[in-house]
């Protein structure tokens, strides 16, 4: 791609972004200044400038690198894993997962096995919940180590009264990632019903936040085995999940994903009878 057709693709970027600026609190306006007050015209240039961004700037280069699946990015989405900024690690980690592939699965899981601190798990685990473009055998290696870490927690210190809400956050990030990993699979493999099992297992657990997560997960993958244990939640659940619901709420949506699923491939007409 030239640098015309780069320049081109960032402005295109930049406007579609503008016209719909939420509150978000990215914004792509100011960010779009600095760019062009440092004669950003091309990828190359937004990765060789990338230290020179302020905060917010650097917020917006990490989506748009994300956004066009820029592989040359790695080595800061990797880094900025670390930042104590607010925002940059989940968007760092949210590009990561848009980028995907095998190699970048290997280097997230070694990062688990390499850093006890929790709030590094946490962001790895919110890339790994994202991550897109794997094989099947990859895909394999992560439904596992997302089931373990959804059962057990994450292998990172936890010390104070943050790092056990993290740590909770984090097996709700494992069983949503399990969604995601186990779409990959055949569904008449062991790898798969057993995941699927699993799921169904976290549906009890004693965190609101991972039985939400494993709901959620649920309607994701259209499973109609867990129609019956959805519906006895909705009834039965009204523990919130800080920022999404209550469980019972969560566990409604996926249930009306399913139905509507299920209904659309037997080519019915009418909604299942609840």
């Amino acid at each position: 791609m030239s640098s015309l057709d780069e320049r081109e693709l960032l402005e295109k970027y930049f406007q579609e972004q503008i016209s719909r600026q939420t509150d978000s609190g990215i914004n792509f306006s100011k960010a779009e200044r600095v760019f062009r007050k440092l004669k950003i015209d091309s990828i190359k240039n937004l990765l060789d400038r990338f230290d020179q961004y302020d905060s917010q700037s650097q917020q917006v280069a990490v989506l748009i690198f994300g956004e066009f699946e820029i592989v040359k990015s790695l080595p800061i989405l990797f880094q900025g894993l670390y930042s104590q900024d607010a925002f940059l690690p989940g968007l760092c980690g949210s590009s990561l997962g848009r980028i995907g592939g095998d190699k970048v699965l290997r280097k997230l899981l070694k990062l688990l096995s390499k850093h006890s601190e929790i709030r590094i798990h946490y962001h790895v685990l919110y890339a790994l919940k994202w991550i897109d473009k794997l094989s099947v055998d990859a895909a394999r290696i992560l439904t596992e180590r997302l089931g373990e870490i959804a059962q057990n927690g994450p292998s990172a210190e936890v010390v104070t009264d943050r790092d056990r809400q993290d740590a909770d956050s984090c097996r709700g990030m494992a069983a949503e990632g399990l969604s995601h990993s186990l779409d990959y699979l055949d569904r008449r493999t062991k790898d798969y019903r057993s995941g699927v099992k699993f799921l169904l297992s976290l549906l009890t657990d004693d965190s609101a936040g991972v039985r939400g997560d494993a709901a959620y997960s649920l309607g994701y993958l259209n499973e109609i085995r867990a129609l019956e244990q959805l519906e006895f939640l909705v009834e039965s659940d009204f523990e919130i999940c800080p920022g999404i619901g209550t469980v019972s709420s969560i566990a409604a949506e996926s249930i009306e994903c399913i139905r509507y699923h299920h209904k659309l491939q037997d080519g019915e007409n009418d909604t299942f009878p609840m």
